[in-house]
């Protein structure tokens, strides 16, 4: 039976393939188009020229080899200098290209390909360079040229998403040899099988959150940026990007999840935390984790990133010498990384999210970084309360009237909200039944097991700070006696203004010790109830005589030393009895008006802002002085 199989030389083999004509891969034609866009007639002149230095900047890590690959086709002189890492040595990561400048010598010309060269290249060639290229992202037209250069046909279909896929799978669709609609077809499975990180389909649309009124505008505005950067109607670099900050629970993780969602962008999350428990722990070993959620950012076009636990970056001017040498390099590159996604051209929104802004280092948040403060705050009124809790009820009570809610629900955290309509749901399933106002009422009303004598204890407290605050000018919103979270009950007030001089500082520190001289006063003694207190009252008056210069000296403390001086602690454990006499002055003075009050809180558990100066009455000695300016200690509003 003959032999049906073939052998081939592989001599002749060769011999063929070299009289065929190569086909042109996507990868050239990508490469040829992308800098025939990029180069003008005087950048193309450059690179024929001896001894100079180019740098030229790829929109993404896959970019670096194909463009390296094509420039020395434009000159033939050219040396090509690929950089996309930081070498490793001598454990540490080391800037690279430096020994490559040597061809210079030889009167060649040093052309540098890089998707981050500030970050990568070495500082000399950086001070070296005569002229920078930028190869600008890939677009829907540059996408189709490339189509049509393969395949020799006219592209349809090409969209914008498309453009946006990761540069191998891309180039992988496009094969020499098929028509242009087959390749266009790849793309379009490839959109379906690599999709964006998506957001989760049980996050809420923003049409569907209850939002304040302030959070609404910032939506808003974002959103229609977002719309505009997407149609190309508004550069990308004109995003703001910005620090979501406000207390646990206010719903900062959740609104950056619903823009993204709404706007249909995808959303890459991290955590100051996650860079430091994944991986080594080491200094090397954080970099790369900042730098790999920087590069998922930006794979992930168009995309909101979200940095959470923002504060876990230490500010550097509150740093002693040894904290600063470790986290130094951490702030630097953190900072560095932004300044690459701003400048990267690509359809990004970095975003933070902080529970405390004022510990945020300057350089994070100074325009051109994360420069809008978008401040979240409990519902503020009767309206917000009720539209918070009907979201969360969804259509459970849907007739039934939730205003007597509101004096109880006023100023608690959507998270709060949220916790106690799981938990009345709990307790009418454990029942058999619907949910039923009461089961709601209960969460956020709950029995108090406390004592009597607590209780009135709690109370009497409570009504030393009103009283004190009030008689000083300070707005009283709510005085309440309902526990929540590690607090036996609290009263919340508003600080004269944004800007305290020291007889302001003095004030407040009152206000915060005016519950324990209603301790000693009205009930019985001094109790352990006024530790919070004294550590605010410390603090205030801590910052006003070590930072603020509210004092006899200008010196800022902490620039000197990181203990407090030994005479400042003197002056406030002074200023504190003193301030202590002056609150149980004020409470002995109208005792029967505070046990009143006192009375009316127990009976109501709760108490309006209007209510406690309906009680308290109009004589009020408003805070006066001398203007002069000194930052707010911490807040604009204080509950104790």
């Amino acid at each position: 039976m003959p032999d049906d199989t073939h052998e081939y030389d592989d001599d002749a083999v060769a011999a063929l393939e070299a009289l065929a004509p190569v086909p042109l891969s996507a990868e050239v034609a990508l490469s040829q188009e992308a800098l025939s866009q990029a180069l003008s007639r005087g950048t193309r002149t450059l690179l024929k020229q001896p001894s100079l230095v180019i740098v030229v900047e790829v929109p993404s890590r896959d970019w670096v080899g194909p463009i390296g690959e094509a420039l020395p086709k434009l000159a033939s002189r050219i040396a090509v200098k690929t950089a996309d890492e930081l070498q490793r040595a001598n454990k540490s990561d080391q800037r690279v290209g430096a020994s490559t400048l040597q061809h210079l010598q030889a009167g060649r010309t040093v052309a540098y390909v890089s998707q981050d060269p500030e970050a990568i290249l070495d500082e000399a060639v950086l001070a070296a360079a005569d002229a920078t290229i930028v190869i600008p992202p890939l677009t829907a037209a540059l996408l189709r040229k490339v189509i049509r250069r393969v395949s020799k046909q006219t592209a349809r279909g090409v969209t914008a998403e498309m453009a946006e896929l990761p540069l191998p799978v891309i180039l992988s669709a496009i094969r020499p040899g098929l028509p242009a609609r087959a390749s266009v077809a790849n793309l379009t499975r490839a959109l379906e099988m690599c999709p964006a990180p998506p957001v989760s389909s049980s996050v809420p649309l923003l049409s569907d959150l209850p939002l304040t009124s302030t959070l609404r505008s910032w939506t808003d505005q974002t959103m229609a940026d977002l719309a505009a950067v997407r149609a190309g109607t508004l550069p990308a670099d004109q995003l703001v990007y910005g620090v979501l900050e406000g207390a646990p629970g206010t719903g900062k993780t959740l609104l950056a999840e619903s823009l993204a969602r709404t706007a249909g962008w995808s959303f890459v999350s991290s955590t100051i935390g996650n860079w430091f428990t994944h991986g080594d722990g080491a200094l090397g070993g954080v970099a790369r984790n900042i730098k790999d959620f920087v590069d998922a950012v930006l794979a992930a076009e168009p995309c909101i990133g979200y940095l959470d636990e923002l504060d876990g970056l230490p500010d550097r001017a509150t740093m002693d010498n040894r904290a600063r040498d470790w986290w130094t390099p951490i702030v630097n590159l953190v900072l560095v990384e932004i300044d690459r996604l701003r400048r990267s051209g690509k359809h990004v929104l970095l975003l933070g999210g902080t529970n405390f802004y004022t510990r945020l280092d300057a350089a994070l948040v100074r325009p051109g970084r994360l420069q809008r403060r978008v401040t979240f705050l409990p519902p503020q009124d009767a309206d917000e309360v009720i539209a918070f809790l009907r979201h969360f009820l969804a259509d459970d009570l849907a007739d039934t009237d939730l205003s007597p809610l509101v004096r109880f629900a006023s100023g608690a955290t959507p998270a709060a909200m949220e916790g106690w309509v799981k938990e009345a749901r709990a307790c009418a399933r454990a029942a058999g039944r619907p949910l039923q106002f009461d089961d709601l009422l209960t969460q956020i009303v709950p029995e108090d097991t406390r004592s009597q004598a607590d209780i009135r204890a709690i109370s009497l407290h409570e009504v030393g700070h009103a009283l004190v605050a009030h008689r000083l000018g300070h707005v009283v919103e709510t005085l309440s006696i309902i526990p929540t979270g590690r607090s036996a009950g609290y009263t919340r007030s508003k600080l004269p203004g944004l800007l305290l001089n020291m007889e302001h500082i003095r004030d407040t520190a009152t206000v915060m010790l005016g519950g324990r001289a209603a301790d000693i006063v009205l009930g019985n003694g001094a109790h352990t109830g006024a530790e919070g207190d004294l550590e605010a009252a410390t603090r205030i008056l801590l910052a006003a005589y070590e930072r603020q210069g509210l004092n006899d000296s200008l010196l800022y403390m902490p620039a000197i030393s990181t203990r407090p001086d030994p005479s400042i602690v003197t002056a406030v454990a002074k200023d504190l009895r003193h301030l202590l006499d002056r609150a149980i002055t004020m409470v002995n003075a109208e005792r029967e008006l505070a046990y009143d009050l006192a009375d009316r809180l127990i009976a109501s558990r709760i108490l309006t802002g209007k209510e406690v100066a309906d009680c308290l009455g109009d004589r009020l000695r408003p805070a006066s002085g001398a203007r002069r300016s000194a930052p707010l200690p911490d807040t604009r509003r204080m509950a104790s």
